[in-house]
């Protein structure tokens, strides 16, 4: 837009942000034209064997009415049942990761009944190749006794190497796995390892996300109940648990599906570093303030704790086991984005005794703890059983007002007794909200001046640039023009000169 009072104008060039909430999925590149291609792959929980469609059924009316244009694809096709048309997937009864196979399946034998060499044969077809892969995958080789931590951290990443080298741009989403607890076909005797793979994978996820890969962790273990959602054989899910993991795999796609209208955001994953505390004081309260100062706090990955194969960080109990610190404080802040409005925080939370949860210095809420009053000497309500305390359990909390920038998560876990042989914690976060847009930039003539202006509401924390030509970068200078607010638009009032000049609004 350009204004002239003799020989002079000013010119109103455009915004620049500096950040975008992430995601990795953009819905607007899908349609009815151009449908997301999603891959699934897995074993008996994600084939045919004990349900046609298995969980797959239940995905697609869910992704389908939050409007993803999406088809699967993959070599196996299930059977035709109503409503039911994206049947294809990659799912393979007694499959495992790496060699050798334990069933022989399909037209695969059982030495080569196995994910490494299966998906490199799918993936081999180019018109197969994925946009989003969904990967529920371990149980057999947990089940069959293989090393928890091998599986994970080498049989695994081999895998996503193989599907990244196929398909570059591919989302890939990897699941825990269910409880093998009471399973058939002998798989109970290693239900203990469930929580070690479910730990080293998320792990290992941790890892390919801080290298910039678009892997992804979804929760099985958590979403599918052991006293209600499995079969007979209490290995396979019935329909009840083949429904909570299509929903658990519809949760996970919004962490990292951009919408317009519309955003889900993991503030915090699980594995994540935590400031703690485990020296057995009381710190009263000051502790959960933003400000306060944890410079002298240790910091380690969850899952933090002790007396726990799946412990990735291990703290003290204190001197004397028979009389363990009754409490462990644990700090961590996380970032909202200026242009995100959150309207809901998810809280999972997994620990083995109590917890109080606080959110910039207020408690939000608690869990396995009294009501009242709360001191550093109180016990948790009760005990929770070693497949509990794996357990991340959500709780909703809708708010109002989250700051944009840095806002802080406290937890105190207080132990069911003083004897209590483990202790664990580890935490997750979702923030859910909408978007909003870019700040419009003004102008307009008032008098022999010209005024800039933008809407406070998503524009405060932008910075005024201006620049005479738009040959190079550095001839951008932020404007040292005073702002003011003028009802709800931030006003600056320029006096028009004899040049060009052009101006932007941009995140510092």
């Amino acid at each position: 837009m350009t204004f002239k009072k003799g020989r002079a104008f000013l010119l109103v060039l455009f915004c620049w942000m500096a950040s975008t909430v992430r995601g990795e999925l953009i819905l607007t590149n899908f349609s009815a034209t151009n449908l997301m291609k999603i891959m699934p792959v897995g074993d008996s929980i994600t084939d045919d064997c004990s349900v046609n469609g298995a969980w797959r059924l239940y995905l697609q009316p869910l992704l389908e009415s939050n409007h993803i244009a999406f088809t699967n694809t993959g070599r196996n096709v299930s059977a035709a049942a109503t409503g039911f048309t994206k049947r294809r997937h990659e799912g393979y009864c007694g499959s495992v990761i790496g060699p050798p196979g334990v069933f022989a399946v399909y037209s695969y034998s059982t030495t080569d009944a196995y994910l490494q060499r299966i998906i490199r044969d799918a993936l081999a077809i180019t018109n197969n190749r994925p946009d989003l892969m969904l990967i529920l995958i371990g149980t057999n080789d947990i089940g069959r006794g293989r090393d928890p931590w091998k599986v994970a951290t080498n049989d695994m990443p081999i895998l996503l190497d193989l599907i990244l080298s196929n398909v570059p741009n591919a989302n890939v989403c990897i699941a825990k796995i269910t409880t093998l607890q009471s399973a058939g076909l002998g798989y109970s005797a290693y239900a203990t390892n469930v929580p070690i793979y479910n730990a080293a994978l998320q792990m290992m996820v941790n890892q390919r996300r801080a290298l910039g890969q678009n892997i992804f962790l979804a929760d099985m273990y958590s979403v599918v109940d052991y006293a209600t959602m499995f079969l007979s054989d209490h290995l396979h899910p019935n329909p009840l648990g083949l429904k909570a993991i299509a929903n658990e795999w519809a949760a996970r796609i919004e962490t990292f599906l951009i919408r317009t209208n519309q955003t889900a955001t993991l503030f915090i994953h699980g594995g994540a570093d935590w400031k703690y505390f485990d020296q057995g004081q009381d710190l009263g309260t000051n502790w959960t303030r933003a400000d306060f100062d944890d410079s002298a706090w240790y910091e380690g990955a969850a899952r933090l704790g002790y007396g726990d194969p799946a412990t990735a960080t291990v703290l003290s109990y204190g001197p004397a086991s028979t009389n363990k610190f009754p409490t462990t404080y644990f700090r961590r802040s996380f970032v909202v984005p200026w242009n995100l409005v959150v309207t809901n925080l998810t809280f999972r939370l997994a620990c083995s005794g109590g917890a109080r949860v606080w959110l910039n210095g207020s408690e939000i809420y608690r869990t396995n703890l009294p009501a009242g009053s709360i001191s550093y000497t109180n016990l948790a309500s009760s005990f929770r059983t070693a497949l509990a305390a794996h357990i991340f359990y959500p709780t909703n909390i809708p708010v109002t007002g989250l700051a944009a920038g840095t806002n802080l998560v406290a937890v105190e876990v207080h132990q069911s007794s003083l004897t209590y042989p483990t202790l664990g914690f580890d935490l997750e976060l979702i923030g859910s909200g909408y978007l909003l847009p870019a700040p419009s930039l003004s102008i307009a003539p008032i008098g022999t001046n010209m005024v800039l202006s933008w809407p406070v509401t998503n524009g405060s924390g932008f910075a005024l640039l201006s620049a005479s030509n738009l040959t190079s970068t550095a001839n951008w200078t932020t404007s040292t023009a005073s702002f003011q607010t003028n009802g709800d638009q931030i006003v600056v009032t320029q006096s028009p000169d004899t040049s060009a000049r052009f101006f932007r609004l941009q995140r510092p």
